[in-house]
């Protein structure tokens, strides 16, 4: 595939910034029943349907984290509001699923800032496919996640830092 670059979106406004943030410090929505809330029981599977589309089980995990790994160096460095963001990837897959990320047909991968830690509002499934970290089964199978994560390494270290639009 090659290389490519974009400006990550910034739906929120100039309150909003790009940043580094450690997955320890992220809180995922906690709710009894995930699917009980304003949609219906259609929206979900349908939006997993369209994220199978890539192929998640097929995708060069070891490629993206690198790549994320440098966005995450560079926010870290620089937190930005709509930052200009460079990407090497093998394959349209990686493309698409960092353009996800960082709000290209998905609102962005975002968080609230609250003391210490960050409220995750959207891309819980992005993080947690990329840091291999626990959903529920329901999402798994949908997703087509196996149990055992896509990586033989496992999950990330709470350390590790990620790109997210916070505010």
């Amino acid at each position: 595939m090659g290389t490519f670059s974009l400006t990550a979106n910034n739906e929120i406004g100039r309150k909003a910034v790009w940043r580094a943030v450690a997955l320890g410090q992220l809180e995922f929505p906690q709710v009894s029943e995930p699917y009980a809330g304003a949609f219906d029981d259609d929206f979900w599977p349908s939006r997993h349907e369209e994220y199978n589309r890539l192929e998640w089980n097929e995708m060069d995990w070891r490629s993206i984290r690198e790549q994320m790994d440098r966005a995450s160096d560079q926010l870290e460095q620089h937190p930005e509001a709509s930052p200009e963001l460079e990407f090497d990837v093998p394959s349209i897959r990686e493309r698409t699923f960092l353009e996800m990320w960082f709000g290209y047909g998905d609102p962005s991968v975002e968080a609230s800032a609250d003391d210490t830690h960050y409220r995750v509002g959207y891309g819980q499934h992005r993080i947690c496919a990329y840091a291999d970290y626990p959903m529920n089964a329901r999402d798994r199978d949908l997703m087509r996640i196996p149990a055992s994560g896509f990586l033989p390494t496992g999950p990330l270290s709470p350390n590790t830092r990620i790109p997210v639009l916070t505010h």
